[in-house]
């Protein structure tokens, strides 16, 4: 867990808009970006501060080198790539200082990297899609950029075709380090070889990690155990958050029906919080062995229990609603949260801003774990929406790509990632230290799957559909799709296999 490097007073002073937006096509969610100045209480003068002192920066081992103003592009999402314009990224290049403390944050690491190795940080922002833009660039050659920044399923699709390096072979780079996120360097190895990687040097992989929000005026009302102790004492499990949920839900009218207008419910969310329960057990479809081979899941007996209790929180109509039932978009859903008429509210946290100016004190816990007897929390991040640096096979000055990806990177931890994460969420959007202290959790416990990311055989969609509709049976699920998952998955490790082969 990264300590916080910024004081509770900077952090209050610095609180400044920013722009991100929630995802409709990625996330069913849909929102419009908007900035607002936050209204912050200034502590008083018998109010003590504590302030934290900085651990020294990690710096990467990178010798002094000068690259004689060299312009190192990165592409980036714009608006036609995937998931449209609220998944463009934004924090890769800016123009100038504006005042904004993303916006700034990302001007002082790049500066930083223009005086340490003498390199302009630049961005080419796809009006296409990165997936096309990498599959061009590997093909003919167009230099129009030295690294890219895609989602986890490009990521695998290139990787499986031979158009990306393996990291771990590029000089400079070390995925050990802790501005790699080292959940996704170890769940995302295909057979020893790591082609996309996610951490600081993206904010993106934060905005697209699936959350889980309440009413904290609704659990007061009804007299509930807190979310946040029963994280805390390893009490949180599906059990504890269904049974919640079943307290939450009231029929106002008497019409006998839940209907989102009028009445009030345990649960408001997409149907992607199928996969999030899925994966919040702990479970994955594909894991790995000693020597980094994929092999499937070896036993779906404890998946099958997962999978039961996730359908009945999903498929119970009388206690939760979904984006689309009656009609409803994804900010229908969302007002129902900001109105106190749902406990819980599932969404990327990217979504968490849209929450900024409404009336309802919210928190933030992790999703719940299957049973207490299992190791941690585990919270999934959007494979469509989530990003990673990923360097082209056309792309042969190694030295170059990798001495400024690591460092961009590197740099990033102590700027781009305070600037979102202390800042701009945690004093800005949540609305207690409590949930300040839940994000850390949330974060230090994503999880990836790579039967989810590369979609072998369309097993994971096939089970997050008998969630979503509340069947479970999870035996019936299996047995369909099971030939085509291993079939898919045996002939994307032999093409894995060949590209490691290849691999420099």
């Amino acid at each position: 867990m990264k300590k916080r490097a910024l004081t509770l007073l900077i952090a209050l002073l610095m609180v400044l808009p920013m722009f991100t937006a929630c995802s409709e096509n990625a996330a069913d969610t849909e929102t419009t970006a908007a900035e607002t100045t936050a209204t912050v209480e200034t502590p008083s003068a018998d109010e003590e501060i504590v302030v934290e002192e900085d651990e020294p920066e990690i710096l990467p081992d990178i010798p002094t080198l000068d690259f004689e103003g060299r312009t190192f592009t990165f592409l980036t999402s714009g608006i036609g790539d995937t998931n449209g314009e609220d998944w463009e990224t934004f924090d890769v290049w800016v123009e100038e200082l504006n005042g904004d403390v993303i916006n700034d944050a990302v001007m002082e690491r790049n500066l930083f990297l223009n005086e340490t190795y003498n390199v302009q940080i630049a961005e080419y922002k796809t009006s296409g899609t990165t997936l096309g833009e990498i599959q061009t660039e590997v093909k003919v050659g167009t230099n129009a950029f030295d690294a890219a920044f895609t989602h986890f399923e490009n990521g695998a699709t290139l990787a499986q075709s031979g158009s990306l390096h393996n990291l771990y072979d590029i000089p400079y780079i070390n995925l050990e380090q802790p501005w790699w996120d080292q959940r996704g360097v170890k769940d995302m190895n295909l057979m020893g070889g790591v082609f996309l990687a996610t951490g600081d040097a993206t904010i993106v992989d934060n905005d697209a990690t699936w959350v889980l929000m309440f009413g904290k005026q609704y659990v007061e009302d009804l007299q509930l155990e807190s979310p946040y102790d029963l994280v805390r004492e390893d009490r949180w499990t599906y059990d504890s958050f269904y049974g919640m949920m079943e307290q939450a839900a009231v029929d106002m009218n008497g019409d006998g029906t839940l209907k989102w207008q009028d009445d009030k419910f345990g649960f408001v969310t997409s149907d992607y919080s199928s996969r999030a329960l899925m994966y919040a057990s702990g479970e994955k479809l594909v894991t790995q062995d000693a020597q980094h081979n994929l092999i499937p899941i070896p036993s779906i007996e404890r998946l099958s229990g997962v999978v039961d209790i996730a359908a009945k929180i999903m498929g119970d109509k009388n206690i939760t609603f979904l984006t689309g039932y009656e009609s409803t978009v994804p900010d229908d859903i969302r007002a129902v949260f900001e109105e106190g008429r749902a406990l819980f509210y599932g969404e990327v946290m990217q979504c968490i801003i849209r929450m900024r100016e409404s009336e309802t004190e919210f928190g933030l816990v992790p999703w719940p774990k299957y049973d207490q007897m299992q190791d941690g929390y585990y919270n999934l991040v959007h494979t469509s929406a989530g990003r990673g640096v990923c360097i082209p096979v056309s792309q042969t000055d190694y030295e170059f790509v990798g001495a400024i990806v690591e460092a961009f990177a590197a740099k990033s931890m102590y700027t781009v990632t305070p600037a979102y994460y202390d800042v701009a969420l945690t004093y800005k959007y949540m609305r207690d230290t409590d949930s300040a202290e839940m994000l850390d959790i949330i974060l230090d416990s994503r999880v990836y799957d790579l039967g989810l990311i590369a979609n072998y055989g369309s097993m994971a969609g096939s089970i997050a559909g008998v969630i979503t509709n509340g069947t479970g049976n999870l035996a019936s699920t299996w047995a369909k799709s099971e030939r085509a998952f291993q079939k898919m998955m045996d002939k994307a490790v032999e093409k894995y296999a060949d590209v490691m082969n290849r691999n420099p």
